[in-house]
């Protein structure tokens, strides 16, 4: 009788440890968890973005004169002359991809000073991009709870200037200066430059940039991904469209290259991976974080090469136009046209509309 209210006695301490440490693990993830949007409502606000940038691009499908070399070997060769759904495409994809470029890849949060938040998002994307390859769905868990846990501590030792007045100046400033490289982009590859396309511009900046201003203050990952031509079809992020002219007599960049040397201002060509290699940036300024983080290239605000509007036709097809074709027959994206969204390792938001080949 005494051993067995020993033993009862064990189990009972045994539990009462095992609920101690229950609660103390869940108080812990209560005091982890902040959630600035719910999931309704950043689906809402990338609605509102993706119709804003459906708008644009149909406003300006006529007035195109040179396509982006990066989609050039996506495009039919009479697409600009034609000006109608592949050019509404082709508008979307050059929007969509300037925001991923501008804001959500390059900037922790727009209410900081510019470059200390360019800084710190190279920090949080090379924290992912240097760690250990994954191998179950545990370790890729574990990754993302280090980086959330990361952002979370840096955003509480900027909470007071976040709430300053200064941070307002910022992200105002941030939006006018994504609103004029937006505006150059696009006039650069137009040749009819609509009426208040600044004006279109800037709203679609303001709503990116809305949605940037809460990403990070999330205890999740919410992780925004743009296909690029070439990668392979993902229906769980992607919704395939239709409604624009097949790919049968694409444009050749290396063409089109070699016609656009008349041009008075000859830029850096892109250098995008269509495997989702991260793209590493110069910063303008030095600094203690700029000197931590290694690697340097262009940034993608400046103007694109020129291409030709009609360039010389290839019997043989390029190797860019190779690389958007599967061996194995897998399906391939020939653009997307917008955005996916998805919380990382939970569930998608959004599917990326894309066009395949």
């Amino acid at each position: 009788m005494v051993k067995y209210k020993k033993v009862k006695g064990l189990y009972f301490d045994k539990t009462a440890q095992v609920e101690q440490l229950q609660n103390t693990l869940a108080n812990q993830r209560l005091s982890q968890s902040r959630t600035s949007l719910d999931d309704s409502e950043y689906m809402t606000r990338f609605q509102r973005l993706d119709g804003a940038i459906v708008n644009m691009a149909f406003n300006i499908r006529k007035g195109w004169r040179t396509i982006p070399p990066w989609l050039l070997p996506s495009c039919n060769l009479d697409a600009t002359k034609i000006g109608k759904q592949e050019m509404t495409g082709v508008g979307r994809a050059v929007i969509s991809k300037f925001l991923m470029d501008e804001i959500f890849n390059k900037s922790f949060h727009p209410a900081l000073d510019v470059q200390l938040s360019v800084d710190l998002k190279k920090i949080e994307r090379s924290i992912r991009r240097n760690s250990p390859p994954l191998n179950n769905q545990e370790e890729s868990d574990a990754l993302t709870s280090k980086i959330v846990n990361w952002r979370l501590a840096t955003l509480e030792g900027l909470k007071d200037f976040l709430a300053s007045p200064q941070s307002q100046e910022y992200k105002a400033q941030f939006s006018q200066i994504v609103t004029t490289n937006l505006c150059g982009t696009l006039i650069n590859c137009l040749e009819d430059v609509p009426d208040g396309i600044q004006d279109t511009a800037h709203s679609i900046v303001e709503l990116a940039v809305s949605i940037a201003s809460n990403i990070p203050l999330e205890s999740r990952d919410i992780n925004i991904i743009f296909p690029t031509p070439g990668d392979i079809l993902q229906p769980s992020i992607m919704k395939v469209e239709g409604g624009i002219p097949a790919l049968a007599n694409p444009s050749d960049s290396s063409d089109a290259d070699a016609s656009s040397t008349g041009s008075a201002e000859k830029d850096e060509k892109e250098n995008e991976k269509s495997e989702g290699k991260l793209r590493k940036e110069k910063p303008k300024h030095g600094g203690v974080l700029s000197s931590l983080i290694g690697g340097s290239s262009s940034s993608s605000s400046g103007k694109k090469p020129g291409v030709a509007a009609n360039p010389p036709q290839n019997t043989e097809p390029s190797a860019e136009v190779k690389k958007l074709t599967a061996e194995d027959g897998t399906q391939r994206v020939r653009f997307a046209g917008f955005v996916a969204v998805e919380v990382r390792g939970r569930q998608i938001l959004c599917k990326a509309p894309v066009w395949t080949i």
